[in-house]
């Protein structure tokens, strides 16, 4: 007899063994008695829920609403960049503040996308505008979504990223004289203290939660099990009743939510089974927030069958037998070719299996089970191997695309920002100077607006190559930004620096960039440096920075090294110009 069919007995007669004592001993006596006391209870609880939960949000909506029409407030979205207007406006979201329960408020402008938001704390009070919505920024889909919906009233729960925060939020629609949607104003409600407050009854044996239409659960005491930011998803994206509840159940729970959404008055009740515990169930609709609410019932908590002690114990004493008996029998056929495959599973997760014999003498569907897993842990050994060597492969290109500027090859800032904290902690640590010199092409814009941004990145490439010409090998280069470059100079004293600087000067004034026409362009460089060896590398570029607005407040085509004794060095006999020279 193959494991299946002694498996399929076996649960025949667990069922036999276990039912008859339980239809003998309970059904009869008990069943009756605790539905019809069940299902007069579980109205009067799911009634006493709703207004529990209703009563906090319906003032926060009241409030949201007050705000969402506040003359102010719409006058201000018409013109979101008035200061003036901006500055009345928070004011009176500062007052709203105060009001809703939880001291916060937020206000998204669909205009330019900014969002406002304080907390009870007051810990932006100074700077409400906490950042910039973007349409394609998944975390903000709920902004944009909840205006396309057009809605007057939202109620969900979601997480705010850019604030860290989780929150039930009352989402109300500001709109202008014309009916026009100009943004999203409201508050949030702490979601723990919410659940603790209102959601979670404290009664043992009776669990509250609130589920939308298509049955996304938006609250409940297991928070892993909300959907949340369900204003944003697809059905099939978002954590429904069918997490919790089989098929007929869900069924038969959605046909109790069409029913009193047609009568919002009445309750509907029906027995589900949830995690293997049957439960009774009452089913509201909230037409307040557009939400439903479930109460399940635990009647083996709220009834508990002490008073069958007798009856009980024949069963007891059954099952017990029943699953001493299945433990020896599953023992001995399953559980201990499958102890030691979760052994090896535990040795392949620490990578020390590789697929070696598990050394197991099983036959039937466990033997073939373990020469599976065995050849699987091989294949997978394998691959793991090839797939471990492209991920570091990839990992060290892409690391090298992020700190290179696309268009010169030099680094980007974020390249370059690397190389100048490692190098100035050499230099305190070694007590050694570090040059940075800073490069400014002269008239860029210029050769942008006269030839052609094709042009300008032809020029860009020439410095590019003209700063390559000029440091060593463990120098570094640097596109700092637009037609800003930033050399690091390893080991520097005064007298390099000025060499250095000299050096570009004569390199970069001895180009000639081909342009239409057969004509050439001569560039110049405004250059500021610095010689640096303490560890602040904002107080550094600052100053090498200070040195480069020197060399341009001079007259460009010259350099400034960052020592008021030293003067300022031009080029005696040359001038630059956006005009061609040939």
């Amino acid at each position: 007899m193959n494991l299946k069919a002694r498996f399929s007995l076996l649960a025949i007669v667990l069922m036999l063994a276990s039912g008859m004592a339980v239809w003998v001993s309970v059904q009869t006596l008990a069943e009756g008695i605790i539905t019809e006391w069940a299902q007069r209870y579980v109205e009067k609880q799911v009634r006493y829920d709703k207004q529990r939960v209703l009563q906090p949000i319906l003032r926060e909506i009241v409030l949201a609403r007050q705000l969402a029409s506040s003359p102010l407030i719409i006058e201000w979205l018409r013109n979101p960049d008035d200061i003036v207007l901006e500055y009345r406006a928070l004011m009176e979201l500062e007052r709203y503040r105060g009001a809703f329960k939880d001291s916060n408020y937020f206000l998204g402008i669909l205009a330019n996308g900014r969002y406002y938001y304080n907390n009870a704390e007051n810990e932006y009070g100074n700077d409400q505008l906490r950042y910039i919505l973007q349409p394609d920024r998944p975390a903000d889909s709920w902004f944009y979504d909840a205006a396309a919906q057009n809605k007057n009233l939202l109620i969900n729960v979601n997480p705010d990223p850019h604030l860290g925060v989780i929150k039930l939020w009352v989402d109300v629609l500001l709109r202008d004289a014309d009916g026009q949607v100009l943004g999203v104003a409201g508050t949030g409600l702490s979601l723990s203290n919410f659940l603790n407050d209102f959601v979670d009854s404290g009664e043992e044996g009776i669990t509250s939660l609130f589920v939308n239409h298509e049955g996304a659960i938006q609250l409940y005491r297991d928070q892993s099990l909300i959907d949340f930011a369900s204003l944003s998803k697809t059905v099939d994206e978002q954590k429904r009743l069918n997490l919790m509840l089989g098929s007929a159940d869900l069924t038969r729970l959605q046909a109790s939510m069409a029913e009193v959404r047609d009568a919002p008055e009445k309750v509907s009740s029906g027995f589900v089974t949830l995690e293997g515990t049957r439960y009774l169930a009452g089913v509201a609709y909230l037409p307040e927030i557009d939400w439903y609410e479930v109460t399940l019932m635990d009647l083996n908590q709220l009834l508990p069958l002490s008073r069958f002690n007798s009856i009980l114990l024949i069963f007891a004493l059954s099952l017990l037998f029943t699953v001493l008996l299945f433990h020896i029998v599953l023992g001995r056929v399953v559980l201990a070719p499958l102890q030691a495959l979760d052994a090896a599973i535990r040795r392949l997760r620490k990578g020390e299996y590789h697929g070696e014999s598990l050394g197991v003498n099983a036959s039937g569907e466990v033997g073939r089970l373990v020469a599976e897993f065995e050849q699987m842990t091989t294949e997978v050994h394998e691959a793991r191997t090839n797939l471990e060597q492209k991920v570091r492969e990839r990992t060290d290109a892409l690391n090298r695309i992020s700190q290179t500027d696309p268009l010169t090859g030099l680094f980007n800032r974020r390249g370059m920002d690397e190389r100048l904290l490692d190098e100035l902690k050499r230099c305190t640590r070694e007590k050694r100077w570090m040059g940075v010199i800073w490069i400014d092409l002269d008239l860029f814009k210029e050769i942008n607006d006269v030839y052609g941004h094709g042009v300008g990145d032809d020029a860009l490439k020439l410095v590019a190559k003209v700063l390559r010409s000029v440091v060593r090998e463990y120098d570094a280069a640097a596109r700092w930004g637009g037609d800003e470059f930033l050399l690091m100079i390893r080991d520097a004293d005064n007298d390099m620096l000025q060499h250095i600087c000299e050096r570009l000067l004569r390199v970069i004034r001895a180009q000639a960039l081909p342009i239409e026409g057969g004509n050439s362009l001569c560039m110049t460089f405004s250059i500021g440096a610095y010689l640096a060896q303490r560890d602040d590398l904002e107080e550094v570029l600052r100053q090498a920075d200070a040195a480069l607005y020197a060399a341009k407040a001079a007259g460009r085509n010259g350099y400034k090294i960052y020592d008021e004794t030293l003067p300022l060095m031009n080029a005696p006999d040359t001038e630059y110009t956006s005009k061609t020279c040939l």
